[in-house]
């Protein structure tokens, strides 16, 4: 309460100071009557503290999402979807639109807190109860600047799945991403035909996408998920900064990366309303909650498939529940895996569908020989390069900004700051149309230590590398530039440790397997510098720095030998795992399922969320993981209506 006094009292003291020694009428229920000042004051007290305490109240109030559910050993569905997620949460909808339909949600955590609803605070998430906190593996040739030379892996665990702790950034990608599905043989994944997917989720309220003409062409209005737009008020001017210094380098402004064009400097669209985070699950299922025909059971780990070995069919799953005791449930139509790139090959494997040799190697009988976990690919991001400019901005206390925030939907606490800006780039060929790296930007003011030293803890960085930012920012308005590879041809594979579903599975990242991406990360590393110099990023006294891990002390900085030392230091992940259940069509090998995302050579299931993506999207994957849900529940629609 010591932070909403101080408000209380500046806010008192700026009011009854203006209106010293006069009389007020306030509103008692349905009369009026004549106060003294220090009536007003206690009025005002109260009513603020009233207004404050009704808007933290309402901060993922329990009651916006469904009753859990405890499902009976026995009991039977039409469908069972595992997993809550992008995916998942749109899927649940979709079904449960058919009256006749039982569906049952099963979700391994449990309501999103009160905390995920801020989106300035989305970092504080991570290692937190509503992260699954993977880690990778210790023994490959990068993220050797983190502790335990492991990258932090998050990964969401709760109602929304990951879109309740992530960066809320909606980027679908680009064209030709979907296109090139289609040639491979993915039949219906075009850019044309996922194009009426994505609107069809959207209920697109940002002011700079509806101030296009042609918006509609990309751009829904009438669904569930509010895509909305971050505020720039408090850092207009190193925005501005930033899009004049792309601009010289060949890189216009652009408002709406999922519209004509991708490429340029970049304002970032948000999945948020009022200034709070839309996950999956304030989108697709606050709205049903009472929907009679769908159960959500909380807190209740999938354990395994339940296949009849004879028919190949799935019937059913194992779970433990919130109790820990383990239930069996059935399935009359099919099981629908939604449980995302990590944990969906980790459940399929756990069931016997996977990599014959693996699963035999830990005495999983094999029920289908299929390549799960493989073709496993991330946007990795370089996190060891910095700009530091002259530049300030007007700051408030905390206490003010969750204020706004709470009252208002306003203020930092309602954005991410720089984060909600991306380059997108190409640097092989400025006229292209199709980027290979995206910028992200983390803001720091000078001196802010406690900001900066909990986001070095959120990306693992040791103590001793951190020190450099530290340095730096203890002088100087810093942004830690991310160059992030959006086509990696580096790839990495999940397998299981143990059969015990409870434990985590083995992360293969592959980061840098593929020297093409070192390559265009080097390219990506020279434009940053380019970018330093250019006439307007001169403007602020901006300046360049690459932190030196000191395993790379001895390379001459900025040389090709210590820029490729620094690489397999500080590469890490943009929280966008893919392609683990590859789909493909029937000939493909590779392919974990088909088009319609049925898996291949068992009957009543099918994987339906970033697994199955054949190649992972120019983008942040959210955004493409709704549009994958959303074509889920119309190909199971066509298939059993």
């Amino acid at each position: 309460m010591k932070k909403y006094f101080i408000i209380f009292s500046a806010l008192l003291h700026i009011f009854c100071g203006a209106m010293e020694g006069e009389k007020f009428t306030l509103p008692v229920q349905e009369t009026c009557s004549t106060h003294n000042i220090e009536d007003l004051a206690s009025y005002v007290i109260q009513d603020i503290h009233s207004s404050v305490k009704e808007a933290e109240c309402s901060l993922a109030n329990p009651s916006d999402y469904p009753d859990h559910y405890r499902p009976q050993d026995g009991e039977e569905f039409d469908f069972i979807i595992v997993g809550s997620g992008s995916a998942g949460a749109v899927i649940a909808n979709r079904l449960s639109e058919v009256p006749s339909w039982r569906i049952l949600l099963l979700e391994a955590g449990g309501n999103p807190a009160k905390s995920t609803e801020i989106p300035g605070l989305y970092g504080a998430l991570q290692k937190t109860s509503y992260d699954w906190q993977y880690q990778t593996d210790s023994g490959e040739d990068n993220c050797l600047a983190m502790v335990n030379n492991s990258c932090n892996w998050p990964r969401g665990k709760a109602l929304g799945g990951s879109s309740t702790i992530n960066a809320m950034l909606y980027v679908r990608g680009n064209k030709e991403d979907y296109d090139g599905w289609a040639r491979v043989g993915n039949e219906g994944w075009d850019y044309d035909s996922v194009l009426k997917y994505f609107k069809k989720s959207e209920k697109v309220e940002a002011k700079e996408v509806l101030e296009h003409n042609n918006y509609r062409d990309y751009h829904g209005e009438d669904g569930y998920l509010t895509v909305g737009t971050f505020e720039k008020d408090y850092m207009s001017e190193l925005v501005d900064t930033y899009a004049e210094g792309m601009e010289e380098l060949g890189y216009k402004a652009n408002n709406d990366c999922n519209g004509d064009s991708q490429m340029g400097f970049s304002k970032l669209q948000g999945t948020i309303v009022g200034g709070r985070r839309c996950s999956t699950a304030k989108a697709f299922l606050k709205p049903i909650k009472t929907r009679k025909n769908l159960k959500v059971s909380k807190n209740s780990l999938v354990t395994k498939i339940l296949i009849d070995k004879h028919s190949k069919k799935a019937n059913g799953v194992k779970i433990i529940n919130y109790r820990g005791a383990e239930v069996r449930v059935r399935s009359k139509k099919e099981v629908i895996v939604s449980a995302g790139a990590i944990n969906s090959p980790q459940l399929l494997m756990l069931s016997g569908i996977g990599p014959k040799e693996h699963l035999e190697e830990l005495g999983i009988d094999v029920i289908e020989d299929l390549p799960v976990g493989h073709n496993l690919q991330d946007h990795m991001l370089m996190v060891g390069l910095v700009f530091s400019y002259n530049y300030s901005r007007q700051l408030k206390p905390i206490t003010n900004y969750m204020y706004d925030f709470l009252m208002t939907g306003s203020g930092k606490l309602s954005g991410n700051g720089m984060l909600t800006y991306s380059g997108f780039i190409n640097t092989l060929d400025i006229s292209s149309k199709i980027p290979d790296i995206q910028f992200h930007h983390f803001d720091f003011d000078a001196k802010d230590k406690l900001a900066l030293t909990m986001t070095l803890r959120m990306l693992g960085l040791r103590e001793e590398v951190g020190k450099s930012f530290l340095e730096l920012n203890s002088k100087r308005f810093i942004s830690m530039v991310f160059p992030t590879l959006l086509k990696p041809r580096s790839k990495g594979r999940i397998l299981l440790k143990s059969t015990n579903p409870k434990d985590k599975v083995k992360i293969i990242s592959g980061y840098l397997s593929d020297n093409e991406d070192m390559e265009t990360l080097l390219r990506a590393t020279e434009f940053l510098s380019k970018l330093a110099s250019t006439k307007a990023m001169e403007s602020l006294d901006t300046k360049f720095h690459e932190i030196v891990a000191p395993a790379c002390s001895k390379y001459v900085v900025s040389s090709r030998d210590f820029r490729i030392c620094s690489l397999k230091h500080f590469v890490t992940t943009c929280y966008h795992p893919t392609s683990t259940c590859k789909m493909g069509p029937a000939d493909d090998p590779t392919s974990v399922v088909n088009p319609q995302l049925q898996v291949k050579g068992v009957g009543h299931l099918r994987v339906a969320d970033a697994s199955i993506m054949p190649d992972i999207v120019r983008g942040n994957t959210n955004a493409p993981s709704i549009m994958i849900g959303e074509k889920a529940a119309d190909l199971v629609k066509q298939h059993w209506l």
